[in-house]
């Protein structure tokens, strides 16, 4: 493990106890510098790989916003600062950034899963507004069409972490020739096409829609439930470490 406590003080967690607000004032702020900002969510597992990948940990340096995503990462802030953070997952915000986007005519683009659930994707949303929202929709197994996204839209990428991470470093000066506002949505498009089945309120009101998902998907997601074990010991060593001094909340 690496020590990143440099790093991390140039990241800007965002807490809040409105969703919808935050929401709101990240869309606001992205039309009002008239520049690009990219959104970038880390669960627990992301944090554990930025103490092992100093390449991960410059790609979510480069995002003008970080929301904690789940209640390991939740627990984690707990353990080192002894505060609580909001869960603003990208399954719960998705819906709002796509709601106060559409309702400002702001064009929308989603790039990633497969054809079948990207197109899904598509007309899920089309039923639930009674008319077209997106502006244009790709696989993520193809080269996006540059052509195909406005400038000033908003592109949400469902690859997965870190590759959607990745992707967004590698496309960085395209990004901010297009004055685009990027969101990485993780596995958000495949809820959304109905590939995948959220958990029950219930289970996520005790918190455990991590063990929902890895019983339903756990090839997907063993890998990160390893890198969770270290929630025992990692985020009491960074207590040790003083993070708190160098982590930065901000609140919306």
């Amino acid at each position: 493990m690496i020590d990143i406590r440099q790093e991390i003080a140039q990241v800007a967690f965002i807490d809040s106890d409105s969703p919808q607000i935050v929401a709101k004032q990240i869309i606001a702020d992205w039309k009002a510098k008239k520049s690009s900002s990219i959104v970038h969510y880390m669960y627990y597992a992301s944090y554990v790989l930025l103490h092992q990948n100093r390449a991960i940990l410059k790609d979510y340096l480069l995002a003008d916003y970080i929301l904690v995503d789940g209640i390991g990462m939740q627990i984690c802030f707990k353990i080192i600062t002894g505060n609580k953070i909001a869960n603003l997952n990208g399954t719960d915000m998705s819906p709002l950034f796509i709601r106060g986007l559409f309702e400002q005519q702001i064009p929308i683009v989603f790039y990633g899963t497969t054809a079948e659930n990207i197109q899904a994707c598509n007309d899920q949303l089309t039923a639930e507004y009674k008319q077209e929202v997106l502006e244009y929709f790709q696989d993520g197994y193809s080269p996006l069409d540059f052509n195909k996204v406005p400038e000033n839209s908003a592109l949400f990428i469902g690859m997965g972490s870190p590759r959607q991470e990745q992707w967004v470093t590698e496309h960085l000066d395209w990004i901010k020739e297009k004055k685009l506002l990027v969101f990485t949505v993780g596995g958000y498009f495949d809820f959304l096409s109905g590939f995948y089945i959220r958990a029950p309120k219930w289970v996520r009101t005790i918190k455990m829609e991590w063990a929902w998902r890895t019983i339903l998907h756990p090839s997907r997601h063993y890998q990160k439930r390893l890198r969770d074990m270290s929630i025992f010991f990692l985020p009491l060593i960074h207590r040790l470490k003083k993070y708190k001094n160098y982590i930065q909340i901000k609140k919306l």
